[in-house]
Formats: C-alpha cells, sequence, structure tokens
C-alpha cells in the first residue's frame, strides 16, 4: 500500500529565489486515512517582511528559538522515506524543500511528486477557483488556520482522501479512459490515479457507460399526468397555499390575465418590478388547466425560474417546469468520443477532457455551462457543443442530454426557454412547439435585439479573400487590381455595395455575392465581418400560430404615454395594451451627480479614470456595489484601475461569465460587480438588504448602431421620439434590477452629468420619477444622502 506525505511549507518570501522555510507541516496518508501528523517552525536567521508575518501568524521573535532546519532535517527524511510527495502546487513544496535539504549540505532523494492542484481541477469541474481555501469551504476540509502549515497540509490530506474515494466510485473504464490523458498531469500525479484502478467497479450501479463515456441513468420517462393536486379558480387561495401573501395589483395582473384569456389578439400588459408578476400570470394560465410556453430574456432568468418558482409549484401543486435551451448549450457525446480518440492535444486540452469525463458522470443536464473555464479555452468548448444531430444508430443516443430536455418539456405543464431559442423554435415548427400552450414572453421589449441577431447574415471578410488566387487565374493582373479594389471598398466607412457585388461576381466570391444580393437591406462592417441586415423589422407577429393565445409582459412595453408604439415595432396590428400603474418607490432613489465632468469633452480613459474615483469614493460606504456599463473597453480599463488599486472586483469577462460573477456577488465574495448587456436587462439582485447601483454613463444607442438605424425610420425626429424613451427604458430596466423586494433599498447613482441638463434630460427625469425619487447633487452630497437612506 502506498504512503502519501502531505507537505505544506510556509517561507519567508514565497516570490524569491532566496526564500527560506519559516514553518513545515507534513500530514501521512495510509489505506485511506490520516496515520500521523508533524509540525515544526524553522528559523530563517532573518526577520519577516510584514505581509508574510500577517498571512502566517508568525513573528520574528517566535522563530529566533526555533530549530534550525539542519536540526529537523533527518524527521523529515524519516517522515518521507518511502512515501510518495504530495502537495498544493508541488513545484513550490518539493523545490524549496530539496533546496532547503541541499543548502545544509545534505543529501535529499528524489521522490515522486503528485500536485492535488491539477487533481482538483480534473475531479471537481465546476468550480471557480482552486485555492486551497476555497476547496476548503466548498468541500468542508479541515481547514482552521489557513498558512499555517500543518493546517494547510492537513486540508490537503483531506482533499486527497476526498479524491481518492471520488475516484473510487467511478466505472472502472471512465478510469481506465482518464490515465490514457493524464500523462499532462504535473510530476508523477499519474501514479495516484493508477492506485485507484483495483479499487473500481467494472460496472457501478447508477451509470450509463458506452465506450469509456459514463453518465448518470436517466429516469425513465412517464406518461404525462394531471397535476397531484389542482388549482384552484381562486388567484389568493392558490398564493396562499404557496405560503405567501397575494398585493393588490399583482391580484391586478392575475385578473387580467384571466379576462385576457379568453381574448384571441395578443394582450401587451405592462406592470411595475416587484409586484409579483411571475406568479401574477403563471397561476392564472394553469388554474385554467392550459400548459404554457414561458420565454425569459437570458439564461439566467431561465435558472432563477427553474431554481425558486418550479420546487414551490412541484411540491404545493404537483405540476412540473422544464428548462429548455439552444442545442448549443448541450454537450454532443458524439463529438466527445470521437476527441478522446485523439490524447496528444497538449495539457490544457487533455486536462479538459478529464474534467468532462468527471463531469459526465454528476451532471443532470449536460448543460456546458456549468462547467468552469479556469485555465480553459473557449475552443474547446466549441469542438463539443451539440449540433442537433441525434440518430437512434447512435452509441450514445440513450445519453443524449439535449434530447432528454426535450422529452422532460414535453412532459411538463410550464416549458421556460430563453427569448433567442424561442426566435429559433418559432422560424421552424412553431405548432409542434406551441401546440395547446399559452405563450408569455417576459421582458418582451428584450426581443428587438434578439430579433435583429437571428435575422443578420455575416461572413469573415478574410475566408473570402483567401480564396483569390491571383497568381494561378487566367488573367493575374486583372484579378490583382480587382483584389486590391475589393479590399479597398471593405476599407471605406461609406460602403459601395455596388461596386463590392461587381469586384465580388468577379473574383467568384460566392459567399460574399450572395449577402449583397438582396436590395432593401443594411450593410457594414466590423471586426473583420461583414454583416447585413434587412431594412424591414423582423416580424414578430407574423411568427405565432394563429390559434396561439400570446401575452407580452415587461415593466417598460411603452415608449410614451399617447401611443404604445412597441406592437407596432413587433408587427402587430391588431393587439390589446394595458398598463397597470406602479407606485412611486420608497425604498428606492436615484442620484445624478452634477459635479461630473462633461462626458463628451473626456477621453474614454479619462472618464475611466472619474468613474474608477468615484467608485473608489462610494466604495468607502462599505455597500455592495453594482455597476453597469455600456461599453466593455470602458468596463476593462475601469476593472483595470480599481484592480491596480487594490479593490476586489468582479468584473465582467474578467473575472468570469455573467452567472459566474454574479453568484460569486450574491455570496458576498465581492463588493463590487461590473457588468454590461445581461445585467442591465433581467438579472434580479435580490440578495441584498442595501445596495448602489452606479450607471457611469446613459445607455444611448451609437449612430451606427444597426436598430437605431432601422427604428429611426419609423418617426420625425429619431432622436427625441426613439433614443430618448429607449434610454429612459433601459434606465428604468436596470433600476428594477435592484428592486426587487419592499424591504430592499437602494441608491441609484447617475455619473453622467447629462441628465441633470434641459430638454431631452428634463423629460427623461420626468419618466424616471414615475417610479422613484430624482434627485440632483454633487458626488459629495451624494455620497451623504446614501449614508443617510440606505445605513
Amino acid at each position: 500500500m502506498t504512503r502519501y506525505a502531505v507537505v505544506d511549507l510556509e517561507a519567508t518570501d514565497a516570490h524569491s529565489s532566496e526564500n527560506k522555510i519559516i514553518q513545515i507541516g507534513i500530514v501521512l496518508v495510509e489505506d485511506g486515512e490520516i496515520v500521523e501528523t508533524f509540525s515544526t517552525e524553522v528559523n530563517p536567521h532573518e526577520p519577516l517582511l510584514p505581509r508574510i508575518s500577517e498571512l502566517t501568524g508568525l513573528s520574528d521573535k517566535q522563530l529566533k528559538t526555533a530549530p534550525e532546519f539542519s536540526e529537523v532535517a533527518a524527521k523529515v527524511r524519516e517522515l518521507l522515506t518511502d512515501s510518495v510527495f504530495v502537495a498544493h502546487n508541488a513545484r513550490f513544496d518539493y523545490g524549496l524543500l530539496e533546496k532547503s535539504f541541499l543548502n545544509a549540505g545534505l543529501e535529499f532523494n528524489e521522490m515522486l511528486r503528485v500536485d492535488t492542484v491539477d487533481l482538483a481541477r480534473v475531479f471537481y469541474p465546476t468550480f471557480e477557483k482552486y485555492g486551497l481555501e476555497s476547496l476548503s469551504e466548498k468541500l468542508d476540509l479541515a481547514h482552521d488556520h489557513p498558512h499555517a502549515a500543518v493546517s494547510d497540509a492537513y486540508a490537503t490530506a483531506e482533499l486527497l482522501l476526498k479524491i481518492e474515494a471520488k475516484i473510487q466510485k467511478l466505472p472502472r473504464s471512465v478510469l481506465e479512459e482518464l490515465l490514457r490523458h493524464s500523462d499532462n498531469l504535473l510530476f508523477e500525479s499519474k501514479t495516484f490515479l493508477q492506485e485507484q484502478l483495483d479499487k473500481t467497479k467494472i460496472r457501478p450501479a447508477g451509470f450509463k457507460v458506452v465506450h469509456n463515456i459514463a453518465t448518470r441513468k436517466f429516469r425513465a420517462s412517464v406518461s404525462k399526468k394531471s397535476p397531484l393536486t389542482a388549482l384552484s379558480a381562486n388567484f389568493s387561495e392558490n398564493i396562499s397555499r404557496l405560503g405567501l401573501s397575494s398585493r393588490s395589483k399583482q391580484e391586478k395582473l392575475a385578473h387580467l390575465m384571466e379576462t385576457e384569456l379568453t381574448h384571441l389578439q395578443a394582450s401587451f400588459i405592462e406592470a411595475p418590478t416587484g409586484l409579483g408578476k411571475t406568479y401574477g400570470y403563471l397561476l392564472p394560465i394553469l388554474a385554467s388547466g392550459k400548459g404554457l410556453v414561458v420565454s425569459t430574456a437570458t439564461k439566467v432568468l431561465q435558472k432563477q425560474l427553474v431554481n425558486d418558482v418550479a420546487p414551490k409549484l412541484g411540491k404545493t401543486f404537483g405540476l412540473k417546469m422544464a428548462k429548455i435551451v439552444g442545442t448549443k448549450n448541450y454537450i454532443s457525446l458524439r463529438k466527445f468520443s470521437e476527441l478522446l480518440l485523439n490524447n496528444t492535444d497538449g495539457k490544457n486540452f487533455e486536462i479538459f477532457k478529464m474534467k468532462i469525463l468527471i463531469w459526465l458522470t454528476e451532471t443532470g443536464t449536460g448543460e456546458l455551462d456549468e462547467v468552469s473555464k479556469v485555465m480553459t479555452n473557449d475552443d474547446y468548448f466549441e469542438v463539443i457543443r451539440h449540433d442537433g444531430y441525434v440518430n437512434t444508430k447512435q452509441l450514445h443516443y440513450e445519453q443524449d442530454f439535449w434530447l432528454k430536455a426535450q422529452k422532460e418539456a414535453e412532459q411538463a405543464e410550464i416549458k421556460v426557454v430563453n427569448h433567442a431559442y424561442l426566435i429559433e423554435r418559432l422560424a421552424d415548427y412553431p405548432e409542434t412547439f406551441l401546440e395547446n400552450r399559452v405563450l408569455v414572453v417576459d421582458e418582451a421589449q428584450q426581443l428587438f435585439p434578439i430579433m435583429e441577431n437571428a435575422g443578420q447574415k455575416s461572413l469573415k471578410i478574410t475566408d473570402e479573400l483567401i480564396k483569390i488566387d491571383a497568381e494561378t487565374s487566367e488573367n493575374p493582373q486583372l484579378t490583382k487590381r480587382l483584389q486590391e479594389s475589393l479590399v479597398f471598398q471593405l476599407n471605406k466607412k461609406e460602403l459601395d455595395l455596388n461596386k463590392i457585388k461587381i469586384d465580388a461576381d468577379e473574383l467568384g466570391l460566392r459567399n460574399l455575392s450572395a449577402l449583397l444580393e438582396a436590395d432593401n437591406q443594411i450593410v457594414w462592417c466590423e471586426n473583420g465581418m461583414l454583416y447585413s441586415s434587412d431594412q424591414d423589422f423582423y416580424n414578430f407577429e407574423r411568427l405565432i400560430p394563429k390559434n396561439t393565445k400570446l401575452f407580452m409582459l415587461g415593466a417598460t412595453l411603452s415608449l410614451s404615454k399617447d401611443k404604445p408604439s412597441f406592437p407596432d415595432l413587433l408587427g402587430f396590428t391588431d393587439y390589446r395594451f394595458f398598463k397597470i400603474e406602479g407606485n412611486q418607490a420608497t425604498n428606492q432613489q436615484l442620484l445624478t451627480v452634477t459635479d461630473a465632468p462633461n462626458i463628451k469633452n473626456l477621453s474614454l480613459i479619462d472618464y475611466a479614470d472619474y468613474t474608477a474615483n468615484s467608485i473608489g469614493e462610494l466604495s468607502k460606504l462599505n455597500l455592495p456595489m453594482v455597476v453597469l456599463f455600456t461599453s466593455k473597453m470602458a468596463l476593462t480599463f475601469v476593472a483595470e484601475k480599481l484592480s491596480a488599486e487594490g479593490f476586489e472586483i468582479l468584473a465582467q469577462d474578467i473575472n468570469g461569465s455573467p452567472a459566474q460573477i454574479k453568484k460569486k456577488f450574491d455570496k458576498g465574495e465581492g463588493k463590487i460587480l461590473l457588468g454590461l448587456g445581461s445585467f442591465w436587462e433581467g438579472v434580479d439582485f435580490d440578495k441584498q438588504n442595501q445596495v448602489i447601483l452606479v450607471i457611469p454613463r446613459l445607455p444611448f444607442a451609437t449612430p451606427d448602431d444597426i436598430l437605431t438605424k432601422k427604428y429611426a425610420q419609423k418617426f420625425e425626429n429619431p432622436f427625441y421620439d426613439f433614443n430618448v424613451p429607449m434610454a429612459t427604458l433601459k434606465l428604468r430596466q436596470a433600476i428594477g434590477r435592484v428592486n426587487r423586494r419592499k424591504n430592499q433599498y437602494s441608491s441609484i447613482v447617475v455619473l453622467d452629468k447629462r441628465l441633470a441638463g434641459k430638454s431631452y434630460a428634463k423629460r427623461m427625469r420626468k419618466n424616471l420619477s414615475e417610479t422613484l425619487p430624482v434627485k440632483m447633487l454633487n458626488l459629495l452630497d451624494t455620497i451623504s444622502e446614501i449614508k443617510n437612506f440606505l445605513i
């Protein structure tokens, strides 16, 4: 039986080549148990750096009376003899120990090494951090004194044992497949896996194993049944049975839903945030005996519905809710199986394959978003995404997660999708997808950009240009001249589409020519891509089957009080529109900073500096803060400055995906979240009792924005009649993200002084004041106001 010596060393400076040991912790593991521990301090004969003393809790006075390394070396050697060396970052601990032996003039016997960082990456594939403190928290490891050597060693030993136990529960064929790819693990970590091979079962219960890929056995499909407990026709009674209290405006929405179910036209309902809209639309439809499809703006909102609402409906009424996302969100086991044939794709790619093998034994959904992206290239995920191809003769047909999701959805009373998936399905088989179901589109105003993306065509310019070969053409000089002309045209700010198409036709570039075929379209270049979009709006009304009842819901569905406009822009001519008026919030306030610099007179970097400095001042209030940007570049600049100044931030696409950083923010792992996109549109910050929302820049669309170009044709004064209302609506959406409960308090700080101006700003403030109080103050007074309001 192999003995493992789990080692942790504390040093004078981990980042210096002259570092010396100040503390040693060794924990011996045999036969799956911790059998012995050893700990000693070591005199380095030099003063500690303040940060090392603070980190370890050790002092110069303590270490002055500690033994020399040479005095404890014999005991260390005894413990390490005939053992495999294990450490969390073995390169550091092994290297420092070897150096210490040699500096003391003692022989150091080489040992097999196992690195638990690499092993943790493989066996905990959904974790976002693999530091020992983070792993200890996640796995409940005994780790009472982080950065005390014996405490770190003990936690590492427990980690090793947990990984060992996890391996032994795997089907043997999976472990054999892991071993095929494990040469890329650091040092001799592979030997640890080999040690477990005889301890695994060939066919452990609960797994479906095909060609070394194991998944949890899917539960057998059951025929669709009526709810276990029928819903009452009375909304208040249903809410009460859920353990909730109904609210007057929620009841008004529920009554409106009941009434509108009898009308064939599409029903647009604008309702304020915070009234309990979800149950307000779900319960009346379900009580009528109808199934429904709910479409949310984002995948994050899908998860919120499934995680928060579905369990309550299931427990109380026996109702089933199923989430469906696009095919590319799921793993293709066919593709992954083919990928496993090769085991020489490089360290990180091979470890990625090992992670996926472990993840497949655990996941119930097969959604790739679950897998950590730490030290993982996005290209790795692309090669295993599902393409929608399913064949009953495929090896992994019975394990197909996408197919499983489809079957579960058909048996569920409620299908939950996102807008992008909804558009995709409505364009293909709407009757089948919506058969006998009511369609509810929540946050309906978010359909515009999603429909636009669905209707666009694009191609990579270099992919076309690379097809041109002047040397082999019949007329090399002409081909070269046409090529130069085409490149010149594609680099112009104003594209001459006729000229580009003529050159493309002459050069035989069929894809480029086809993209320019239609007359009524907008064409533009961006980041090496050529895009085209029809001038006409993407008509949502045409996608809805005639016999489907449609509800379009949102907190902001009207551009003005006089005319809704949203239904018209979506192609609806026959519809019903309702607005449930909200009350001005008493738990929110909007503060416009009047002494901010003029955003039009500053460079992006200078305004980012101002934004970062303002966030720094606001952070002194020690409250959770959400900062929403309209530009990824601005977010990056601000994130860099805040990080350089020592602020712990959670920045979108820098510190993780939107879902990942939102989860960390809710756990309190960071007090400043910097976000884009989806954070404006539909991510609820409902876990914070007090929160500051910062808007560095008003969310006006740029003149080049494709939607702005299209919508501008519908208005006499596009800026005042379209851009200003749309920016106001986006602000209201953002404000709604931090007002999810009556006892949740928030201050919204707008750093763009244009909101304090006249003309259109006055119109914006008036609209916003319907939702919450609006004040104009300098930054110093703003901070005082927040302190009085929130603290």
